[in-house]
């Protein structure tokens, strides 16, 4: 991986993070298809594959942009879209993840293996804890909001226990994590293997 997160970001960094972090989206939504009958295939099977697929997309990413801002970006991208869509305290929490994501990787970190994979693995578990945080952090406010839109009771009711319980949140974020570990070394082994020799680094 070269180059030096040293220096800040420039037009053609923006644009490169910006694509992947807009292909990882993307891959999200895609992954998520094939579970869409069952919620729990969606937060594991679902949330595994893509952490699994956009390892690679992440890789080649901060070798062709390693520097200051890359962090950032690749998550200020999917907050801003949560912030269109209403989701304020997602995007929030989504843009000051990528602020922690970057401070781990400050100080040669996308050069090392290990922290740049920790700020992946922060970076997917994060984004794939979304659906989580209004249920966790508004509690009666969310329920209420969604009551007056007019979901169902029941409905809502199941949601919002599914989303608080204490097991199915370590065990999405073990999932998370394990999935992220191989999407990295996946995508290290292909950085090594295909991306530099075919010359797309």
């Amino acid at each position: 991986m070269k180059g030096s997160e040293r220096k800040f970001v420039g037009l053609k960094e923006i644009i490169i993070v910006v694509l992947f972090s807009v292909l990882t989206f993307i891959v999200s939504m895609v992954t998520a298809l094939p579970f869409a009958a069952s919620v729990h295939l969606q937060l594991y099977a679902g949330y595994a594959l893509m952490a699994i697929i956009s390892g690679p997309i992440y890789v080649l990413m901060i070798s062709k942009a390693p520097k200051v801002g890359t962090q950032v970006l690749f998550f200020a991208v999917k907050g801003l879209y949560m912030l269109i869509m209403g989701q304020v305290l997602t995007g929030i929490i989504f843009i000051v993840g990528g602020f922690i994501c970057e401070l781990i990787v400050m100080n040669d970190g996308y050069h090392n293996v290990i922290r740049s994979g920790a700020a992946y693995m922060l970076h997917m578990t994060l984004y794939g804890l979304g659906s989580f945080f209004p249920v966790l952090f508004l509690g009666d406010a969310f329920r209420a909001q969604l009551l007056s839109r007019g979901y169902d009771a029941e409905a809502v009711e199941t949601m919002v226990s599914l989303y608080s319980s204490p097991v199915i949140i370590l065990t999405v974020v073990l999932c998370l994590c394990v999935a992220s570990a191989l999407g990295m070394f996946i995508g290290s082994r292909m950085m090594k293997k295909h991306f530099v020799p075919g010359g797309a680094v």
